[in-house]
Parts: structure tokens; sequence; C-alpha cells
């Protein structure tokens, strides 16, 4: 019995290049490198519509790609059959053929090599009746070209043991591959064009109301604030967009309002006592003969000392509004409770015991002015004196400033915090009053991560509650 063996019929690349390479060879760093300055240059839309574009081609590439490799499998699988049954053919024709004289015609898929025991190739011949050689169709590869022996051979003997290879014809998965890739590229091409055309449609009409407020932002100056940029009714992003938009304009709004109303107070504050200073020494520039002048320099001392007061005022308000961070240590506000009322023994009581714990971590300084603000509030409304209450309830110190006055009515219980407010104004500008103490002691609550209340007092009044988080001393 003869050996039957078949190439499997390795085809190789065409062209000689691998797939997966690119044709210029460069590397992919440079090609990163360079991606950043090709689109950033590029709209939202032109960026979307490569994007969609390139996932397509990919993802089409892919496809293709994995149709192909599927497409050569199949066929080189179906030539390697063909050539073993060919094979098979040959090597049954040789071991039957007798000497009559007649040719062994076997139709072969591509080159066939013929080989004795010895491993020498043997001319594909059959012997005829008078002894002669007649020589075979010699068969022809897949390229057209006819296959000739390596070396002289010996014609074939009837009835000897051959071993016969035909290699697979490669001519089927050009052929296929060819007309696959002719056919797909131009509709992949034009679906790739189809997505993007698609995309740019689409993101061009997602992005419309993104035009429509971007000029109508640009047209919002500090005049007029009050304007607001269109909103989509989509609930997408853009919407939120809009209304997050729509909110920051709203607090811009306000906060220009309050400082235009504050320079407005400022001023009106400032030119109050400087027009009495000017008119007080303009009456005694006219009769200096007939002016109590110590009179005259007391009264201008006072109007200048209320001017002072307000610019001192206006200054820290300038710096809790900047957020300037002070010096920070452990404040004892029993401490501090106890020192104010020393500075005004018979108008301020401390009622209750001291408490031994209620320290808070913040400004000294600022912290001592709150108190004072609060403290000179209460005693230009209270009838008797006006005590003051600290206590350390569920990790907070609590200060409370209680008077026996009129009371701060509900409705204005938050507009005593607004700078320049004052609900009897007549009376806070006789007593000295700028209208900036309690919007500063409600500023510097705040600063310290605290709350300033206004509530009725058991004493009938108003009560002034300041809470601030408690300090733990031994832990810090």
């Amino acid at each position: 019995m003869g050996h039957i063996s078949a190439d499997a019929g390795r085809v190789p690349d065409v062209g000689g290049q691998d797939i997966g390479h690119t044709a210029d060879g460069e590397p992919p760093e440079h090609t990163g490198r360079r991606r950043p300055h090709l689109t950033s240059g590029l709209s939202v839309r032109a960026k979307a519509v490569l994007a969609a574009a390139g996932t397509v081609a990919f993802a089409i590439g892919l496809c293709m790609l994995a149709l192909v490799l599927a497409l050569q499998h199949n066929l080189r699988a179906s030539a390697d059959l063909d050539a073993r049954n060919a094979a098979t053919a040959i090597k049954g024709q040789l071991a039957l053929t007798d000497p009559a004289p007649r040719r062994a015609l076997i139709v072969a898929p591509g080159a066939v090599t013929i080989k004795d025991v010895s491993g020498r190739t043997v001319t594909p011949t059959m012997p005829t009746e008078t002894g002669s050689q007649q020589p075979e169709a010699t068969p022809q590869d897949s390229a057209g070209s006819t296959t000739r022996p390596a070396e002289p051979g010996k014609p074939i003997q009837a009835g000897q043991p051959y071993s016969v290879k035909v290699s697979p014809s490669t001519t089927a998965v050009d052929n296929a591959t060819g007309l696959l890739l002719r056919q797909a590229a131009p509709a992949a091409a034009g679906l790739v064009l189809f997505v993007a055309g698609l995309t740019w449609l689409l993101v061009g009409r997602a992005l419309r109301p993104v035009a429509a407020m971007r000029q109508e932002f640009t047209e919002i100056t500090e005049r007029d604030l009050h304007r607001r940029v269109p909103v989509p009714r989509a609930r997408d992003e853009i919407h939120r967009l809009a209304r997050t938009m729509n909110a920051t304009l709203d607090r811009l709004h306000r906060a220009m309002t309050r400082q235009r109303q504050f320079v407005a107070d400022a001023s009106h504050e400032l030119r109050s006592p400087i027009a009495a200073v000017r008119a007080q020494l303009e009456l005694v520039l006219a009769r200096p003969s007939r002016t109590d002048w110590p009179a005259a320099v007391h009264k201008a001392l006072r109007d200048t000392d209320r001017l002072q007061a307000v610019a001192s005022d206006l200054l820290l308000l300038a710096r809790l509004d900047a957020q300037e961070a002070p010096r920070t240590a452990a404040v004892d506000l029993g401490a501090l409770a106890a020192e104010e009322v020393r500075r005004h023994p018979g108008a301020l009581t401390l009622a209750g015991e001291q408490e031994r714990a209620a320290v808070v971590t913040g400004s000294r300084v600022q912290l001592s002015r709150l108190l004072t603000n609060l403290a000179d509030n209460a005693r230009r409304h209270t009838r008797t004196a006006v005590s003051i209450t600290v206590a350390v309830r569920d990790g907070l110190v609590e200060l409370a400033v209680d008077d026996d006055g009129p009371g701060i009515p509900e409705a204005d219980r938050e507009r005593v915090f607004e700078r320049f407010t004052r609900l009897d104004d007549a009376r806070a500008r006789q007593d000295g009053g700028t209208g900036l103490g309690l919007a500063i002691a409600n500023d510097i609550a705040h600063a310290h991560g605290g709350t300033l209340t206004v509530l009725t007092s058991p004493r009938g009044g108003a009560r002034l509650l300041l809470c601030l988080p408690r300090t733990d001393l031994a832990h810090p």
C-alpha cells in the first residue's frame, strides 16, 4: 500500500503584507500624539460625527474581517478535501493500472507530485502496448503554470506503490474574497456616510437650544440681569443646564441688587454725619463771637464718632464678604459674656450659673464684636436691663440675649439681619445705631458655622439666640 499525503494548501498573504499593520509603518505613538491637534479645533457636532462614523466603520471592519476569515477557512477546508480525494483517486488508479494500452485520466484540482518508495519523483506517464511511453496531460496549478518535476524521473510502473501529493487550489478562495470585498466595500462606505449625515442632523437639532442659550447669555450685562436664557421643553441635560444657568443668574441678580442697595445706604449713612459736621462748622464760622465752642466741638466729635463707626462696620462687612480667614483659637463664651457684663455694670446681667464647658473655636475678636452688637441692640430697646445666658445643649453652645422691650414682630425677624435695616429709623439714628450691628453679628455667626435667630423672650421682649458648635478641649 502506498502512502497518501495531501498538502493543506497554506495560501501566502497577497502582497506580503500582514493584516492589521499600517502601510506606512508609523508607530501608534506618533498617531496618538497628532490626534489632539487634529480634533482640538473641531466643534462638538463635528466630533460627534467623527466618533459615530469611526465607530460604525470600525464595527463594519471587524464584521468584514470575521466574514472574510470564516469564508477563507471554509473554502480552504473544501479545497483540502478535494485535494485529498483527488490524491486518493490517483493512488487507486496507479495501483489498479495494468499493462493494457490506455491512459489513466484523473482530474486534479492542483499540481500533482508522484513519488516512488525510494522518494524519487516519477514521470507521470503510463506504459503502452508496444512498450513505448506516452506522457499524460501535465497538470497545471491554480495560476495556470505547468508543474514540472524537480528532477528527471522514471516511468510509472504498473502495480507499484507510489506516494501521491495533490496541492489544493486557491482559485476559489481568491475569487470569493475579491468578490466579497468588491461588493461589500461600497455598501459599507454608504452606511458610514448615512450614519455620519444622520448624526450631523441629530446633534445639530439637539444643540440648537444651546445656540439660543449662548446668544441670549452673551447679551446679558450688568444692566439687564433680569433676563434669562430660554429653557427647552425636553427634560434632558440641556434643560437642566438652562435651569442651572437661570438659577445662577437669579443669585447674581440678587447679589447685585443687594450690592447696589448697600452702596446707596452706605452713601446715605456717610453723607448724614458729614453733612451735620459741615453745617455745624459753617454755623460756627458765621457767628464766631456767639458760638459755644466746647458744645460745637462736642457735637462735631459725636458726629465724627458716628462716621467712624459706620466706616468701621463697612470695613468689617467687606472682610466678612471676602471670607478672610481670621486667627482661630478656643474661646470661652461664658468668660466673654462675663467681660461684656463688667463693661456695662447695671445695664447687663449674667443670668444663671456660668458654664465652664462653653468653649467654641473661632476668632475671639469677631466673637467679642458679635456679643457687643447683640448687647448694644438690646440696650437700645430694653426698658430695664439686659440679661445674657450661656448654656451647653446637645453639642452646641447657646448664648441668649434677652430684653424686656417691645420685641420684634415675626414678620420682621428675618429682615432685621439685612444691612441698614431699622425698624424704628428715627430712634435708631438718635441712639447712634448704624443699622449694621445685627447684619454683622449674623455674618460672624455663619462664618463660625453657627446660627443667629430672633425669638420671643420670656421677659416679654426679644431674644437673640446664638448657637455655635461646641469644642471639646480634650480633642481639639
